[in-house]
């Protein structure tokens, strides 16, 4: 079951479905197998050979992964090692057809220390700008004060001391506008550059005086980046067959699984990064928990670019859903017309697409509020 202490997210209305049925409309193909057309991001993705897959634990005895979870009753662990400039991970685990499957593949230290780099923020960033904003302000102020004229007036007659006075007036008026003007653009460039420090790491405005991680700009800077990962899962799908359901079951089911859940801290030395790892950081640690969990799973699977994906966030939880058509039983959302089929990232329950956690479907049920984001 899932646990309370994923990332808090706010939420909209929605219209959520809890089907007990088979839709029954005519869809050309629905049923049929189908196969994803990956991404090609350069030489070589669509020219990936097929390959025998070689069940888990063949290798030999002194490099067998110790067993770690239980998932549907099988045996499921991970492997990963640092050498040579890169990382080697291994995820052995077992499809929702109880094919066991081993994925393996090799990140460069450069890629991962990107991804890491790039996300989140520093307070020293945000000192240096409220530093600079005080510092502007203080300026505009001193260089209007210069300009303002104050103290005796002196004239020969009322009706001259009349007029400077209306000529005084009108002066320093037009300067105490220019400085509001002054100080209203500053006000809104500090908070422009505010906004931009936070979207530079990876951040996002959720409401007034709250950011929050940016899921989705998190898959759009780390598909790539997780080429590797999907070539292997390419290998598997390409020598046994899969269809897409089949080769998506296959990616929730690694993360679900084969990676630990575990809570990410705040920060991370001098950078807040909010209880979210990058999706690199989190594959060579092989934890997560629900939206770190979820970015990486987005990730490998926008790597096939007719897959349609959106993240749900409800108080507390962060999952995802794929457009599929449900069938009989399963939980899915309407989004923009079509039907999207939830998938349980978290783990380490064994839930298939179209299955959630009780919590989650408990509030659903309640016809609760949900924010839907397009991944």
């Amino acid at each position: 079951m899932l646990r309370a202490d994923c990332t808090f997210l706010k939420a909209f209305s929605a219209y959520v479905f809890l089907v007990a049925l088979t839709w029954s409309f005519t869809y050309s193909g629905a049923h049929a197998a189908q196969k994803l057309r990956p991404r090609s991001i350069g030489q070589g993705f669509d020219s990936l050979q097929s390959e025998p897959e070689e069940e888990a634990g063949e290798e030999e005895e002194e490099e067998a992964p110790a067993p770690r979870a239980q998932a549907g009753g099988q045996t499921t662990y991970q492997k990963i090692r640092h050498a040579a400039g890169a990382y080697d991970v291994e995820y052995g685990f077992k499809n929702f057809n109880n094919d066991k499957v081993r994925i393996q593949a090799s990140i460069s230290d450069k890629v991962v220390a990107d991804s890491v780099r790039e996300f989140g923020y520093r307070k020293a960033d945000f000192d240096k700008l409220d530093a600079w904003y005080q510092t502007a302000q203080e300026q505009a102020i001193a260089s209007s004060s210069k300009r303002t004229t104050s103290g005796r007036i002196t004239a020969a007659n009322q009706a001259e001391l009349d007029r400077k006075m209306r000529e005084l007036k009108a002066s320093n008026a037009r300067i105490q506008q220019e400085l509001d003007a002054t100080l209203k653009g500053l006000a809104a460039e500090y908070r422009r550059k505010r906004l931009a420090l936070y979207e530079q790491g990876g951040f996002r405005m959720k409401e007034k005086g709250v950011v929050e991680v940016d899921i989705p700009a998190l898959v759009r800077k780390n598909w790539s980046r997780m080429r590797p990962v999907a070539q292997s899962f390419v290998q598997v799908s390409n020598s046994r067959s899969y269809d897409q359901e089949e080769l998506v079951g296959a990616v929730a089911a690694m993360v679900q699984t084969a990676m630990r859940y575990e809570v990410p801290d705040t920060t991370e030395g001098d950078r807040v990064i909010g209880g979210v790892l990058p999706p690199m950081r989190s594959l060579i640690m092989g934890q997560g928990d629900c939206d770190t969990k979820t970015a990486v799973l987005s990730s490998i699977l926008a790597n096939w670019p007719n897959l349609k994906m959106v993240g749900l966030a409800i108080p507390g939880h962060y999952l995802m859903a794929v457009h599929r058509i449900p069938r009989s039983g399963d939980v899915f959302i309407e989004h923009e017309g079509i039907p999207y089929v939830m998938i349980e990232s978290a783990g380490p329950a064994w839930l298939p697409p179209g299955k959630v956690g009780d919590s989650t479907e408990a509030y659903l049920s309640a016809g609760n509020d949900f924010r839907i984001q397009k991944l």
